[in-house]
């Protein structure tokens, strides 16, 4: 009961991601019914194109077979028949087989997009005697043997009445000349073979359009299916939490080195600080190279202390530029002059010249708008 209720539930569409993996597995929609009229278009193509050409070959074999030469020749005779008319019309023959087997090959295709899948697996329950007993008498097997009946007895019912048709002309065809007899019978066979053709089209059009229905709604899925798929995909979301926490630890890290190089750090002594590099040859402006809140600004000044960077304490200015400025922003004109206040104090502070305590005043600091990257 659980089970039908489940198989019930599956009314939405499957994903791509269901069929691709179905095709992985062998499982596509396909007609036997298209293959097999693709299969007879190909031959009947071949046989009324190079139809002449292959009668006037068979006449010229079965000629050369009853024409006697020399008795006590017979063997060279022989070999001289196969390897002339003998071997020109198998290679004849020979160009309908390339055809035959690119249809046979991707005419099961033609429902799945043409694309081809390679599924080789063993299946032991094929094998199994009794399940095979079991499919025979199954209800799928059922269907197919009524389809199968209700077709043979489609075209079987259309050629009889093509026949029947033909009664009297057939009949004149003794008396006619054997050119035009010849003539008429070949005409009499197309037209047949056209009006075969009709009812194996419906049929093989229908079957196709049916296998599909049917498969699409064999792989259709359930809300569960799609939301457990949507996780395989996506990953769980302990998953994604590691996997941010990565992120941003690999991001600290390169943010901790690129400290190292920075000129100065502008800091709000316990809350927030910004790491600044100007390298007057490669940039138009300094840039922010780390930026942090709390516990990470506080990390920021000890990196920034061990690389001997100086560390101005400008709240103001740290604030506006935390709230502002992201890392890998340049510092903008309105704080060009602000900044190089700080740059020229931490470069002479570098070159012992000033005093850490000289830090210059900041005033009047502009109102920004965010700074976004070209």
């Amino acid at each position: 009961m659980a089970e039908e209720e489940f198989q019930e539930d599956k009314t939405l569409d499957p994903t791509e991601r269901r069929l691709q993996k179905a095709r992985e597995e062998g499982q596509f929609a396909q007609s036997r019914d298209l293959t097999t009229l693709l299969l007879l278009l190909t031959f009947m193509l071949f046989i009324f194109s190079a139809g002449p050409i292959l009668v006037q070959q068979m006449v010229v074999m079965v000629r050369d077979g009853l024409t006697f030469g020399n008795p006590d020749r017979w063997a060279d005779g022989v070999m001289a028949w196969l390897g002339g008319s003998v071997l020109r019309l198998i290679g004849t023959l020979a160009m309908l087989i390339v055809p035959v087997v690119l249809v046979a090959i991707f005419a099961p295709l033609s429902l799945s997009g043409l694309r081809p899948v390679f599924a080789f697996k063993f299946n032991a329950d094929r094998m199994d005697p009794i399940k095979g007993i079991a499919r025979m008498f199954s209800l799928p097997t059922a269907v197919e043997l009524l389809k199968t009946i209700l077709k043979a007895s489609l075209v079987l019912g259309v050629g009889m009445a093509y026949l029947i048709a033909l009664l009297g002309n057939v009949s004149t065809l003794v008396h006619q000349d054997f050119n035009v007899a010849v003539v008429n019978t070949s005409q009499l066979i197309f037209n047949g073979a056209l009006i075969l053709m009709a009812p194996l089209i419906l049929i093989a059009v229908g079957d196709a359009l049916f296998q599909r229905f049917n498969f699409m709604r064999q792989m259709r899925m359930s809300r569960e299916e799609i939301k457990q798929e949507m996780k395989e995909m996506e990953g769980s979301p302990e998953i994604r939490q590691k996997l941010r926490q990565r992120q941003r630890q690999i991001a600290q890290s390169r943010m901790m080195a690129a400290i190292e190089r920075a000129d100065v750090v502008v800091a709000n002594p316990d809350h927030y600080s910004i790491a600044l590099r100007y390298d007057q040859a490669t940039m138009n402006a300094p840039v922010v190279v780390a930026k942090g809140l709390d516990n990470l600004a506080l990390r920021i000044q000890d990196v920034a202390k061990e690389h001997a960077v100086p560390i101005a304490r400008v709240p103001p200015l740290a604030r506006l530029m935390y709230a502002k400025l992201e890392i890998g922003d340049p510092v903008p004109e309105q704080l060009f002059e602000a900044v190089a206040k700080i740059l020229a104090w931490a470069y002479e502070l570098k070159r012992g010249t000033k005093d850490a305590s000289d830090l210059p005043e900041i005033d009047d600091l502009p109102t920004l708008e965010p700074v976004t990257n070209a």
